[in-house]
Order: C-alpha cells, then structure tokens, then sequence
C-alpha cells in the first residue's frame, strides 16, 4: 500500500448495513466511498434486462465490455450514463445478483476495476471479499454482522419504502439464501477477513456502529504515530 493510500474494508453479508455505515463513516474520515455491491447489482441488471445467457461465457464476456458503471459525489449510480442508483436494490436484483457475482469472469472483472479506482487515495470500500480478496492489504478491516431476523426487517422496511411489496417471510427467505450461496461459493466465498475487526450491529444503532468503527481506526492510527 503506498503512502498515498488508506483503505477500510468493510466485509458483510446482505443487509448487515454496510453501505449506510460505509458512506457515513467515508463522510466523518474525508475518505471517498466505494459500493462494490452497487457494482456486481448495476452488472445483474444489464444482464436481466438483455437477457444475457449467464452459462453462455461468450455472452458473458460480451456483456462486460458493454459495461460502464460510474459514481456521482452523491454516490449515485450509472450504468451506462443511466442513473439505476433505486432500480439495483429491486427485489429482482437482489435474489439474482449472487449467481452473476459468483462468475469467475464477472469477479475478475470487477476486482480489477475495484483495485484500479482505489489504487491512489483514501477509500472505504465495502462488499463480500474486499478485505479477504480484493484489498487484503487494507489497513482497516472490519467484519460487520447481523441476525438473519434483523438483518431480514431492515431489508423488508428498506423494499416497503420503496414500494416495493414483498412479505417478511419472503425477505428473510431470500437472505437466508444468500447467506448460504455467498458462504459455499467456490469463488471469493463470504469469510471473515485476516485481522478483521468483527462488529454485530444487531442491537446497535448506525451511529453507534460508525463510533465503534471510527474508534478502532483512532486507536491503529494512534500506534503508528
């Protein structure tokens, strides 16, 4: 890592919170924020809305070229110049995108566009592998965890609000399988990264978990001063 880089990873399965916790502690270190699971749902929904044949490699690698996804100082996402920031987090791109993110090809893909973003600069990254697989390096790392139970009502609130209308048990099923999906995956499997940090948020609020997290990072930073 050079001097001029500073990385927290922020490892997680689906709806621990990692992206709120990730773009407000991004916002109270000055450090730029990276979705990487904005990233692999901006990739689901072109390959839903174009029919890509996911077992068809050649289709696959096609896709990917077609490919561009951006980030806004507002964290909006663009796929394609088309801001898709709501339309990822739908309950159709949420049930597949572990099935096109564990594709080795759309994994090599991704990491390297992930690696490349934040080769220069201070980022909070957040995702499934960052600090397992695509930043091992980072000099922050931290694991943040849930109950299924609870992790499944942010879920379903988040969907509600949105208008999206889908029951409890419906969410908490999806969860429970990907949980199980992103665990036995052969390629970058859902670990607790080397030196994580680990943080259960169940019973915390974000604020609470963003201290705890802005805590640990004072305390490392102040060993190296």
């Amino acid at each position: 890592m050079s001097v001029s880089q500073e990385i927290v990873s922020l490892d997680g399965p689906s709806g621990a919170g990692k992206s709120t916790i990730a773009k407000l502690l991004a916002k109270n270190l000055s450090f730029k924020y990276l979705d990487t699971g904005a990233m692999y749902r901006s990739v689901t929904l072109y390959f839903i809305e174009n029919n890509i044949n996911i077992n068809d490699k050649a289709q696959v690698l096609n896709a990917l070229d077609s490919i561009n996804i951006e980030f806004d100082t507002n964290n909006k996402v663009y796929l394609n110049n088309v801001e898709v920031t709501d339309k990822i987090r739908e309950s159709r791109i949420v049930a597949f995108v572990s099935q096109v993110a564990s594709l080795d090809i759309v994994r090599d893909n991704m990491v390297r566009l992930q690696r490349m973003i934040t080769n220069n600069g201070y980022y909070v990254v957040d995702g499934r592998d960052i600090g397992s697989v695509v930043l091992p390096n980072a000099k922050y790392k931290f694991y943040i965890d849930a109950s299924v139970d609870e992790r499944a009502k942010r879920r379903h609130k988040e969907l509600l609000d949105k208008g999206d209308n889908i029951s409890f048990e419906e969410v908490r099923e999806s969860i429970r399988c990907r949980d199980e999906y992103d665990s036995n995956r052969k390629n970058s499997p859902l670990m607790v990264p080397d030196n994580a940090t680990i943080i259960d948020t169940t019973n915390m609020t974000i604020d609470e978990v963003v201290k705890k997290i802005t805590d640990v990072i004072s305390n490392i930073r102040a060993l190296y001063n």
